[in-house]
């Protein structure tokens, strides 16, 4: 490698001196003045300096950076980060073989081969180099060559693989519209599909296209499929943004890939104050019982100059005209009074006035009447910010972000933005601290912490800021308490009554409201306002004499000190406490009733599995028609065969024991002297008809078996009873119908079964 050192340079001569680019000026005493032509500055160098440069390859002619190839050129004006890893790690790699050379002494030798191959040898031993990977000594040369010649700078050992042109692609170019329209349908609309479906479309349809074609389809990929990263570098190379619009819509792709405005900046103190509502990352719960009452609304005025929070409301009123006026009386308003509340707190809020415009955005909240009255009555201007351009009114939006990360997802019971930092804690069980707490911990951040610490943007602090606007403009007006609490209170229409002026579960009256109701008509309405920082007072429009006229709180008495979304909240706690305990209640009634319908069908169950009666055990699990006649050829009937009725031996079935019947009324008997002895066939005869009279099984009930002589013993003639014994009365009878068994029962014929008046 020969070595180039300017012997003898020109006046005018371009040079390189450590890979930046010089002009030789003029020879002083003891050295030359040497141009930076980038920078426009200029150096003295000794000749001594100049030689010693020169023999180190520091000081060189120009002309070998100009032979160089302009995608090297170009790799020295890129970022190290642009780099793809790969890139910086082949870089990395040749610089350990470089920098080893640049070492040797003196220069010459490092162009010898010998040289060179026993510092590849060294380099692939300490960094366990394989041999196949370790380079030649003619690329290490070149490699030093280039190392030089850019200044030693990394950047030039970069492989320029990006420049190497006439390669041809590919894949045809109706292959890859078919990709990009495969893209299109797959991946450029709301219902996205994963690379891999993308990539099994793009293989079908290519596949499809060729074979209409009558082309051969040579795939480069595994399994004979398209290359893994074709669809890949195919989004690479399309506009994210024409992606993104197919995949939303456009105003969302203008918003993540559009840059974003940098906003108003606010020109003075006081000139343009910016109001919004976040939701705190944090649970509460109530003072009085404890139990959990969600997460506060914060409402907060910022200064755009001084980046000064001027006044805050803190309250579980969701977004609300109320909110913002009492957010907005607290930035009006000199602090002192407002600071005696909050103790523990060191620094001074000197932050008051009236702001010449308020911007919010178009919340119902903002719209309201008496935000209009305020804004008219106090003189400042409502600006709405157009929607869906958050840069617009972002200094307060990035404060609700700092106000979050410094001090709200620290404090128990907050609620993690992050899904993975949620997952093991639980915000309402840690939930510990009252609103009222949260409300000094906020109030504290933002004196003592906020409005005295370094304004990134600002280089100062916003209180300093604001110190120091303070001096360019006049001085601030102040608003009388008499002007602003009854201009930035609550308007309603509300009738004034013989007891006065109610709303939300108050009541206010004084001798001032009576003396307005005097002049009005009944039932006539009348314009209120009620201060939302304090409800103990209420204020009533006198037309008559063109004044607000106050009234007091008379009940409850408890409200008095309360704020109005104080009470709202009260009110609302209370309701959820009542239907609670209404709810509980509604539950034990029903508790009970299912105890007692419980009850009942235990007992019903308790009765349907006790014994039955002996005497009506025949009729479980049948009719009783089918215990009066049972089915003629069963087989558990006997054989006919003789048995006696009464005194009468007969040849045929026995009747049925027992069998239910039906108490009837006693019908008219005959005379005693027309009564005549009841056969056995007259018997059977009259039990068939009486049978045959019904269509189906009649329901009687199973009663006690009769054990009084049967009719048909009873009636028989004194003839017939000579034949058998004379000793045996009437009494004795039964005894004759009673059989060995002790089981079974007396077979009796039921009274009157069967027969019917005409018999």
């Amino acid at each position: 490698m020969s070595v180039q050192v300017p012997v003898r340079i020109q006046t005018g001569a371009p040079v390189r001196i450590d890979g930046k680019e010089f002009s030789a000026g003029p020879v002083i005493s003891g050295g030359r003045v040497f141009h930076d032509k980038e920078a426009g500055t200029q150096i003295v160098l000794s000749e001594v300096a100049q030689m010693r440069m020169a023999l180190d390859l520091r000081l060189r002619d120009a002309s070998p950076f100009a032979g160089l190839s302009s995608a090297r050129r170009h790799a020295l004006r890129i970022d190290w980060g642009t780099f793809s890893p790969v890139e910086r790690k082949t870089a990395l790699v040749r610089a350990l073989y470089v920098r080893k050379i640049d070492k040797v002494q003196p220069a010459p030798y490092r162009s010898k081969k010998r040289i060179l191959v026993r510092i590849i040898e060294e380099v692939g031993k300490t960094w366990n180099i394989p041999l196949e990977a370790r380079p030649s000594p003619r690329q290490v040369r070149t490699w030093y060559r280039t190392f030089v010649t850019t200044g030693r700078d990394v950047r030039g050992l970069v492989p320029c693989t990006w420049a190497k042109g006439n390669r041809l692609p590919r894949y045809p170019d109706w292959q890859l519209e078919i990709v990009h329209a495969q893209i299109n349908k797959a991946i450029a609309v709301p219902e996205t599909a994963s690379l891999r479906t993308v990539k099994r479309l793009v293989d079908d349809a290519l596949r499809s296209e060729a074979a209409a074609r009558g082309e051969s389809l040579t795939l480069k990929g595994r399994n004979n499929t398209i290359g893994g990263n074709l669809i890949a570098r195919a989004l690479r190379e399309r506009n994210k943004f024409e992606i993104l619009v197919g995949q939303t819509n456009a105003r969302e792709a203008r918003r993540q890939y559009h840059s974003v405005q940098l906003g108003p900046q606010g020109d003075e103190v006081n000139r343009e104050w910016e109001v919004d509502h976040t939701l705190l990352d944090v649970f509460v719960i109530d003072e009085q019982t404890g139990k959990l009452a969600g997460r506060p609304w914060l409402t907060a005025i910022i200064d755009r100059y001084s980046r000064c929070i001027v006044g805050f409301s803190l309250s579980f009123a969701p977004p609300s005209w109320a909110s913002v006026m009492d957010a907005l009386r607290v930035a009006i308003s000199r602090k002192a009074p407002y600071l005696r509340n909050y103790v523990g707190i060191k620094n001074k809020w000197e932050c008051f006035g009236i702001p010449a415009t308020l911007v919010m955005d178009h919340g119902r909240d903002f719209k309201s009447n008496s935000m209009a009255e305020a804004a008219r009555a106090l003189g400042f201007n409502l600006r709405y910010s157009k929607p869906k351009k958050p840069w617009l009114k972002g200094k307060i939006e990035r404060w609700f972000k700092t106000l979050a990360e410094e001090i709200v997802h620290t404090l128990p019971g907050t609620t993690f933005s992050k899904v993975e930092h949620r997952k093991f804690y639980d915000s309402q069980k840690f939930a510990v601290l009252t609103i009222e707490e949260t409300n000094w911990i906020v109030a504290k951040w933002i004196i003592d912490v906020y409005l005295q610490r370094r304004h990134g943007k600002l280089g100062v602090s916003p209180a300093k800021r604001w110190a120091d606007g303070l001096i360019e403009i006049p001085l601030l007006r102040e608003v009388p308490d008499e002007l602003l609490v009854p201009m930035m209170g609550l308007v309603i229409p509300r009738t004034l009554r013989a007891g006065g002026i109610r709303y939300l579960g108050l009541r206010w009256e004084s001798e001032a409201f009576s003396e307005v109701r005097a002049f009005l008509p009944d039932s006539a309405n009348v314009q209120v306002r009620i201060d939302p920082l304090d409800v103990s007072t209420a204020y009533v429009f006198d037309e008559r004499e063109n004044k607000w006229v106050e009234g007091q709180l008379v009940e409850p008495v408890e409200a008095r000190g309360y704020t109005l979304n104080q009470w709202a909240t009260v009110k609302r706690l209370r309701k959820m406490i009542q239907e609670q305990e209404d709810k509980d209640a509604d539950e034990a009634l029903d508790e009970a009733i299912a105890d007692i319908r419980e009850y009942v069908d235990r007992i019903r169950r308790s009765r349907d599995k006790s014994k039955a009666p002996n005497r009506l055990a025949r009729f479980q699990n049948r009719t009783a028609w089918s215990a009066i006649r049972p089915s003629r050829d069963s087989d558990d009937h006997a054989e006919p065969g003789s048995h006696v009725i009464g005194l009468t031996k007969i040849q045929s079935p026995p009747l049925q024991p027992h069998a239910p019947y039906e108490e009837r009324p006693p019908r008219k008997r005959r005379s005693e002297s027309n009564v005549e002895p009841l056969s056995v066939a007259d018997s059977m005869e009259s039990t068939s008809a009486g049978n045959a009279e019904h269509d189906g099984p009649r329901d009687h009930k199973p009663t006690a078996v009769d054990t009084k002589v049967p009719t048909v013993i009873r009636d028989m003639p004194p003839d017939d009873a000579s034949n058998h014994d004379e000793d045996m009365d009437e009494a004795d009878l039964p005894s004759l119908l009673r059989d060995d068994d002790e089981d079974d029962e007396v077979a009796v014929r039921p009274p009157n079964y069967g027969e019917t008046e005409e018999d």
